[in-house]
C-alpha cells in the first residue's frame, strides 16, 4: 500500500504530498469521482511517480470499445518490458502485474468511479468510454505537466496535449472535450488561449506553484 499510495501522488518517502494533504481532509475514504482521477493520472503520466508500465498500459493498451483479458494485459506487458529495455521477469510475476493493473480500475476498493473497465466475463473486460474528467482536475494535471515538463515555458503549444501518451490519451479525450476544458480554464482565468494562426498556443497566467489552490476547486464539487 505505501508503494501504491506514492505511485498515487498521496505520498512521498516521508510525507503527505500537496495532492495527499488535500484529500486527508476533503476525501479521506478515496470515494470521490476527482480523487479517483488524480490518483490515476499520478499513476499514469510518463513523468509521475507511477511504475512506468502503467503509462504504457493506459496510453496504448486501454481503448474505448475494446475487449481486455488478464491473458492480453500480461502479454501486453511481456511486450513492453521486451521494448522498455529487455527485462526479463517470470511468467507469474507478469500476470500477477497484470492482475493488480485490472484489479486498480475493475474492484469497488480501487479506481471504479472512473467506470472504465465493465467485466464481460471470466477475466474479460470492456473498455468504456469513463466518467468526464472534471475540469478542476484537468486543470491541475495540465500545471502539474506543465511544472515537469515545460517549467521555464510561458507558452507551450496546444498541440502538446494530443503528444502520443500526453494528456488527451491519459484522460481519453477527443478533440472536441479537450477545446472545452482549455476553453473554461482561460474563462476562469488561469490560461490564455491563442488561436488566431497555428500553432495554436496555451499561455500560463499563474505565478509559481497553483496546485493547491487548483485542489481547493477540484473539492468544492468533487
Amino acid at each position: 500500500m505505501p508503494r501504491y499510495a506514492q505511485g498515487c501522488g498521496l505520498v512521498t518517502a516521508d510525507s503527505l504530498t500537496v495532492l495527499g494533504n488535500h484529500i486527508a481532509k476533503a476525501d479521506p475514504t478515496l470515494s470521490c469521482l476527482s480523487t479517483h482521477w488524480l490518483m490515476h493520472y499520478h499513476l499514469s503520466a510518463p513523468q509521475g511517480p507511477g511504475p512506468w508500465f502503467w503509462h504504457y498500459l493506459v496510453t496504448r493498451v486501454l481503448k474505448p470499445g475494446y475487449e481486455i483479458s488478464g491473458h492480453h494485459l500480461a502479454q501486453e506487458l511481456a511486450h513492453a518490458l521486451r521494448e522498455h529495455g529487455g527485462t526479463r521477469l517470470q511468467e507469474r510475476t507478469i500476470r500477477t502485474t497484470a492482475t493488480v493493473f485490472i484489479g486498480s480500475y475493475a474492484k469497488p476498493e480501487g479506481l471504479s468511479a472512473l467506470r472504465l473497465l465493465q467485466p464481460v466475463g471470466k477475466n474479460r473486460y470492456l473498455v468504456r468510454q469513463p466518467e468526464p474528467v472534471p475540469l478542476w482536475v484537468f486543470a491541475y494535471a495540465l500545471v502539474d505537466t506543465w511544472r515537469q515538463l515545460w517549467p521555464d515555458r510561458v507558452t507551450v503549444n496546444l498541440a502538446s496535449l494530443f503528444d502520443p501518451g500526453g494528456l488527451s490519451s491519459i484522460f481519453f479525450l477527443d478533440e472536441s472535450r479537450v477545446d472545452q476544458l482549455v476553453v473554461s480554464m482561460a474563462r476562469e482565468g488561469l490560461i490564455d488561449l491563442y488561436r488566431v494562426a497555428p500553432p495554436y498556443q496555451l499561455v500560463r497566467r499563474w505565478e509559481g506553484d497553483p496546485r493547491g489552490q487548483i485542489l481547493e476547486r477540484v473539492y468544492e464539487h468533487p
